[in-house]
């Protein structure tokens, strides 16, 4: 999917536009004024402000930072740089700022609130692009919500009349968001993919429509209603299914086991996560380490290797998903006295890259949504029901894949909803589901996150980040996370 020149730069100029008009609602920069100018008026500009949307979801999404860092994935690697995020010292001095969110939001918002005035080719394109609007702003707010929780709710664009807001309750946040969803539903011309996976369409907003309906029942004190609306959302999914073989889900791009992606290319960006998990070649000895996805140049930086405690999950030999999520190190050079190799470190090994010019270029897709991940996700509303028979089916489906077997251990709740969290940890390493995935099973009580995140250990930190005490300074009606107030 490459972006048309001229798309870039259209976005280009009403990111620059709209990117300061956040400060009069957030109080972030002086804005200037949107809506007397001449952006949009065609069909052709609400495409190009979609398309610069996803460059920006991209941007946004492309990270550890939220999560996986503060999971228990991740130890320290060869080279370190942790996150505050992963070390758990967060405060407002470090906290993320939801500046960029904000500009995505009002450019969604551009466009939802333009689409009347604006003449299309058919009404077939019209519910394609207010489809994607929606989706793409329901997306966002859904990674907000999960980060700091209340976030104020603008629905609307906004110039430098709009007042200031303050926070919005998380709970009507998230009921925003499942109206966005429906909305989406509603618009797009199909219930199918369109042209590509690296856009929006109706099997992606059922996905995140089932993802929002879980952290609603679990996290925000929902119910049984939230987790049918799940079950309900992932059934009504079409076109995808499970590949035979793990390792082809992520080499082989919009295969047919993804719903919904994030396009990387050769110097589309500087490179896709992973590469902070996988390192150089100057810090291995390429003789004894073949396989290992490494750059000889700074490509990749190994600051992170696999934890021994998720790597223990991965506790059947026959599982496929293991020797292609990660891949140890050897040295020469060991500690003990014999002659063999001895491990050095662990690099992931699930997304490989590709070589270019005898250099590996991290240029793998960020897999948002797939068809594994999702029977997890239903098997996990199933069972938050009590229907753990039903729940036991979709993980035998993802066990088989992967060559373990059919589970075989109690069918009472709280033992069969850890065993999804645990193969939900096999499955989906390094795809930013694990510290979400953790939240859910402690607020549903399967678990106690302090006590699974080593570096929560003997903390009482909350769950979500602070806001950024610039965004405060700037901003009298925002008030900082509970938590992390002085």
């Amino acid at each position: 999917m490459k972006l048309s020149s001229i798309y870039k730069f259209l976005a280009l100029i009403l990111f620059l536009s709209v990117q300061s008009c956040i400060k009069s609602a957030l109080d972030t920069e002086i804005p200037s004024s949107i809506t007397t100018g001449n952006f949009p008026r065609s069909e052709g500009d609400l495409r190009a402000i979609l398309t610069g949307l996803y460059d920006g979801v991209r941007d946004e999404y492309n990270r550890t930072q939220y999560g996986e860092d503060r999971g228990d994935a991740f130890d320290v690697g060869l080279i370190g740089t942790v996150s505050d995020s992963w070390a758990h010292n967060l405060s407002g001095a470090n906290g993320p700022n939801w500046r960029v969110n904000y500009n995505l939001i009002n450019n969604a918002n551009i466009v939802i609130n333009t689409a009347d005035e604006i003449e299309f080719n058919s009404s077939q394109t019209r519910g394609q692009i207010l489809g994607e609007a929606y989706f793409i702003r329901a997306f966002v707010y859904f990674q907000m919500l999960k980060i700091w929780g209340d976030v104020p709710l603008i629905l609307e664009p906004v110039d430098q009349t709009t007042p200031s807001v303050g926070r919005t309750a998380a709970t009507q946040v998230m009921d925003q968001i499942l109206l966005d969803l429906e909305n989406a539903l509603a618009a797009f011309p199909s219930n199918g993919f369109g042209d590509s996976k690296y856009t929006a369409s109706a099997p992606a907003a059922n996905a995140l429509l089932a993802d929002a309906s879980l952290w609603k029942g679990k996290v925000l004190g929902g119910g049984n209603e939230d987790f049918i609306r799940a079950v309900d959302a992932i059934n009504d999914i079409e076109g995808v299914g499970l590949l035979n073989s793990f390792g082809d889900v992520f080499d082989v791009k919009e295969n047919n086991e993804v719903v919904f992606s994030i396009f990387f290319d050769f110097n589309e960006q500087a490179g896709m996560y992973a590469s902070t998990i996988t390192s150089r070649d100057v810090n291995v000895d390429r003789e004894l380490n073949p396989d290992v996805p490494t750059s000889t140049s700074f490509n990749a930086r190994h600051n992170y290797r696999p934890s021994d405690k998720i790597m223990a999950l991965y506790n059947n030999p026959n599982d496929q998903r293991t020797a292609r999520s990660f891949i140890p190190i050897l040295t020469q050079d060991g500690s003990d006295a014999d002659s063999d190799p001895d491990v050095l470190s662990i690099s992931q090994n699930k997304f490989k890259g590709t070589d270019n010019n005898n250099d590996t270029f991290y240029d793998n897709d960020i897999i948002v949504y797939r068809w594994g991940g999702l029977l997890l996700l239903r098997a996990e509303a199933l069972a938050a029901q009590g229907l753990t028979v039903e729940a036991i089916i979709d993980i035998n489906t993802v066990r088989e894949r992967a060559g373990t077997g059919a589970y075989t251990g109690p069918t009472d709740q709280p033992t069969v909803e850890r065993e999804i969290l645990d193969e939900r940890g096999r499955e989906l390493f390094l795809e930013l589901k694990r510290y979400w995935d953790l939240v859910r099973f402690d607020a549903g009580s399967t678990i106690d996150i302090y006590a699974e995140v080593p570096n929560l250990a003997g903390k009482n930190l909350p769950l979500v980040w602070p806001v950024n005490d610039n965004v405060i300074a700037q901003n009298e009606l925002i008030e900082q996370t509970e938590g992390y107030r002085n």
